[in-house]
């Protein structure tokens, strides 16, 4: 090989190693995902250093959950600012919560189940695409896409466009919203992206 391809070779490594995007990771229960660029991470510090000190069990990992209501914020991602932007701010969620006994098509039938809810907090919701089934990670999953009108406490009605996965993992699942607008604020292909790095169960 010659020097100046070899010199090529080091500088794009190089590079790429530089400019990589991070990943969020939470090795106790088994989650990763690449960061969105330059968006706001609001995460559940506090809880997930307490969780790095007690022994990684089986039973203290569900007894986690169970204790904070059935679902723990592992961490969130904002384009913008709350504090200073008005109107729509697309918005990563992921959240780890109780699953319960059962296989896939009993977790299946359970998060239809939830889905009515909807209705009862937002009336006009509707399904832009019903669940259905996919894989995350190599593990048969559920995934859906909703819109609804969510008013705002100065009375702003915003139109609001929400992608939902629900990956099943032992004894517990993971569930991703990535919400944005079904006017502008359009960010599909980002989240598209995202979704193809989560990785479950500390793979490398």
């Amino acid at each position: 090989m010659k020097k100046s391809t070899i010199l090529l070779f080091i500088i794009i490594s190089f590079l790429n190693l530089t400019y990589a995007q991070k990943n969020f990771q939470n090795k106790e229960y088994g989650f990763q995902i690449q960061e969105p660029n330059n968006w706001i991470e609001a995460g559940n510090k506090q809880l997930l250093k307490n969780l790095e000190k007690f022994e990684v069990t089986e039973e203290n990992l569900m007894k986690l959950i169970s204790e904070n209501k059935g679902s723990i914020l592992l961490t969130s991602f904002y384009k913008y600012d709350p504090k200073t932007h008005a109107g729509i701010i697309p918005t990563i969620q992921i959240n780890v919560r109780m699953r319960g006994r059962g296989d896939f098509n009993q977790f299946k039938n359970s998060m239809l189940e939830s889905t009515k809810n909807f209705k009862k907090y937002f009336n006009d919701f509707e399904f832009i695409k019903n669940p259905i089934e996919v894989e995350i990670s190599g593990i048969k999953s559920i995934y859906f896409v909703g819109k609804f009108t969510m008013k705002t406490q100065d009375g702003q009605e915003l139109k609001v466009r929400s992608r939902t996965y629900a990956v099943p993992y032992k004894n517990y699942f993971f569930q991703v919203n990535f919400t944005d607008g079904q006017i502008g604020e359009d960010c599909t292909n980002e989240f598209d992206k995202l979704v193809k790095t989560i990785k479950i169960g500390n793979k490398n």
